[in-house]
């Protein structure tokens, strides 16, 4: 009888942590589909004075911060440390295109770098947290 409960306690307990994983990739997944409208979204848009500072209000529309603050609620602070300065090189990005810089220009370039590594290295932090969890 201890055997089988023992037994049964194992397979909860590995029952348990994929659960948890597929939790972890499921909210990973959605802040990441998320940031990537948003910032796909402002690649296209057209410049806007009125825009500058207002790239906030943007990424919410897109699900950002929802996101976000559902990976507040499972993740591990130096991943949700990431995901901030992600969101933040977003809205760098933003304002980059409000303010008139064009593809092929210097700052548009360095901004949309600045966005794509700091997805790159959030990624990796979420690979990590996976492999733990």
């Amino acid at each position: 009888m201890i055997a089988t409960l023992v037994a049964d306690h194992v397979r909860w307990r590995h029952s348990r942590r994929e659960q948890d994983r597929d939790t972890l990739r499921i909210t990973f997944t959605e802040y990441l589909a998320a940031l990537s409208t948003a910032r796909d979204a402002f690649a296209g848009m057209e410049p806007s004075s009125d825009r500058v500072g207002k790239g906030h209000v943007a990424i919410g529309h897109h699900g950002v911060y929802a996101a976000q603050q559902q990976l507040e609620l499972v993740a591990q602070r130096t991943l949700i440390d990431k995901a901030g300065h992600a969101t933040l090189s977003v809205l760098d990005f933003h304002d980059t295109v409000a303010v008139g810089h064009a593809s092929d220009s210097s700052e548009y370039v360095h901004a949309w770098r600045a966005a794509r590594q700091a997805r790159s290295a959030l990624i990796e932090e979420m690979r990590i947290a996976l492999r733990r969890a």
